[in-house]
């Protein structure tokens, strides 16, 4: 393919590196991830030894020239020639067949051209055969090489291995126009070469090209696979599962359980936005904050609500960011907790309401005015507490049966929510004993809410079950900040309030002031001494000086055990003596 003249031109032999450079560089380039770079490097290889071989041919002329033998330069000139068409050999099989040649035939066939060379060069010496060796052997290559790419026209993807098939198909033309004596016209062109290697260089930069459009449309079909799947999961899915675009949030897929679930239009699905199904902003962008740190979010609780419907109901979602037709989008599975989260509030509801009236119980009273009184002291906000008691209303159940008892105090508690605030606190202290929180009250204003409020229940009416109408009153002891800030404190002091009411003459509000601070710390102190007294073992009772032993008797038994024993020694000693005891 290159001429012998070249080698004696050297800005043509330049412009013909340059070009087989070109060729290298983008074989290099080319065969990088591509699964066809080890044709592309035998396609160089052949050229390069197509490219050597014409370089031994000069120098064979050089050495002829000045009468030195040629044979041998001639023999490796061949080899090399007949190198390049094995090369090509391999490279078309490789395409055609895709898979390698069987190098078994490839040495067969290789062992029998040498043969032929040798016989033809040696043996049997014919100048005609051997030059038509120089042109038979890459021509034979070339042509087997054009078929084999020019087969690849059914591909998809097929510019550079069409374009290669050309330019083979042409360079067996011009080697075959070579053998049938047009000699002068190839030897005139003898660019021919450099523009082969150009386009070759071309041409696998198309390959590349094609490759990478190939990978495209299997990574294409590959996500239309994984996307039908996933469709079919979704479609028969127990579980109602959604998907949304993470740009806008619209629903892109929903299965026939969703659908039902959020009472959607299965036509009309991207009209639909996932944020609309929410109740609680904040709720979503929590959610939306644990998708972008973690990416998958699982049991994740959401209060949501239909489009033609504002009941809410709650719901435990699982989530993840997934890839779905070529966008980016939020994958979710739903389950119903509405029944669960019911159960919850009502489990919660009885461990902090009283049953029979709906007040809060003593002990949900007790640890939210804790917060509360913390969080007064942090800013300086007066506070007061209410101790309430219902006047004689062991004669209501006496007189009316404990049914309309019940209904007195249910009375009651609505009466108290009704004409007290909602940051107020009202709780059922126990029995027919109620206790509020006033925020922001200090005492003498905690005493007017409380004169209202007793005025109000005084003017209640329940009836009982004949008929009759049955009113109560209430006594109110009031307690504030001023005296302490400590729970357990301000409920006794109320209380204390609350019974000095009942002492002078009930249906009225007292006050638990200063003056009465120091009276009521004595009556602690005294009931304190007085139960520590009442809790005392008896034998703690005993003189303080006492000495309690646990051998307390028994010693005392075992001295008068010794004294006997001493006192019949003596009667048995004494008398064998003659001495009487009394002279003793």
């Amino acid at each position: 393919m290159v001429g012998v003249s070249i080698f004696g031109q050297s800005w043509q032999l330049t412009i013909i590196n340059l070009s087989l450079f070109a060729f290298f560089l983008t074989c290099i380039y080319t065969s990088i991830g591509n699964s066809n770079g080890k044709v592309l490097w035998l396609i160089f290889g052949a050229f390069f030894a197509d490219y050597f071989s014409s370089y031994i041919g000069n120098i064979s002329l050089e050495v002829y020239s000045k009468g030195g033998s040629v044979l041998i330069w001639i023999f490796f000139e061949i080899v090399f020639a007949f190198a390049a068409m094995l090369l090509l050999v391999l490279a078309a099989s490789k395409i055609l067949l895709q898979k390698n040649a069987d190098y078994t035939i490839v040495y067969a066939f290789g062992g029998i051209g040498i043969f032929a060379i040798v016989a033809f060069l040696f043996v049997f010496p014919d100048n005609e055969k051997i030059a038509q060796m120089r042109d038979i052997f890459p021509l034979s290559g070339l042509a087997y090489l054009a078929i084999s790419f020019l087969a690849q026209i059914r591909k998809k993807h097929c510019l550079g291995y069409v374009l290669i098939g050309l330019l083979s198909l042409s360079s067996a033309i011009v080697l075959l126009l070579k053998l049938g004596g047009i000699t002068d016209w190839v030897y005139k062109t003898w660019y021919l070469s450099s523009i082969l290697y150009l386009l070759m260089s071309f041409s696998t930069l198309l390959i590349k090209a094609d490759y990478f459009a190939q990978k495209l449309d299997e990574s294409n079909i590959t996500i239309e696979k994984n996307n039908q799947r996933l469709e079919e999961i979704i479609k028969f899915s127990p579980f109602p599962i959604m998907i949304s675009k993470l740009s806008d949030d619209s629903i892109i897929l929903a299965n026939t359980n969703a659908i039902k679930l959020f009472g959607l239009s299965a036509t009309e699905l991207e009209r639909y936005h996932l944020k609309d199904f929410f109740v609680d902003v904040e709720n979503r962008h929590l959610l939306n904050e644990c998708l972008e740190k973690e990416k998958v979010v699982q049991d994740f609780e959401l209060l949501v609500k239909t489009p033609n419907a504002n009941t809410p109901f709650w719901l435990l979602v699982s989530a993840n960011i997934i890839d779905y037709n070529y966008d980016v989008a939020l994958y979710m599975a739903f389950q119903d907790i509405t029944s669960r989260k019911n159960r919850e509030a009502l489990l919660k509801n009885q461990a902090t309401r009283d049953p029979l009236t709906s007040l809060y119980n003593r002990r949900y009273f007790e640890e939210e005015v804790l917060k509360r009184i913390v969080k007064a002291k942090s800013t300086n906000e007066p506070f007061s507490v209410l101790m309430i008691d219902a006047d004689h209303f062991k004669n209501v159940n006496d007189t009316y049966g404990h049914k309309t008892g019940d209904k007195v105090l249910i009375e009651l508690a609505s009466t108290c929510e009704r004409a007290l605030r909602d940051v107020d606190i009202v709780a059922r202290y126990g029995g027919e004993e109620f206790v509020v929180f006033l925020s922001g009250v200090n005492a003498q204003k905690g005493k007017i809410v409380a004169d209202r409020l007793r005025e109000t229940i005084s003017e209640a009416v329940v009836h009982s079950e004949e008929g009759k109408e049955v009113k109560f009153t209430v006594s109110i002891g009031v307690s504030s900040y001023e005296i302490s800030d400590n729970i357990d404190t301000l409920i006794k002091t109320a209380d204390e309030a609350l019974y000095k009411a009942k002492e002078n003459g009930r249906n009225r509000v007292e006050i638990f002031n200063l003056d009465d601070k120091k009276e009521f710390e004595n009556k602690e102190i005294q009931e304190r001494i007085k139960n520590e007294e009442s809790n005392r073992h008896p034998i703690f009772n005993q003189e303080e000086d006492a000495e309690i032993s646990l051998l307390d008797g028994i010693e005392g038994n075992h001295i008068q055990e010794q004294n006997t024993k001493i006192e019949e020694n003596k009667k048995e000693t004494y008398p064998i003596l003659g001495v009487d005891e009394e002279d003793l």
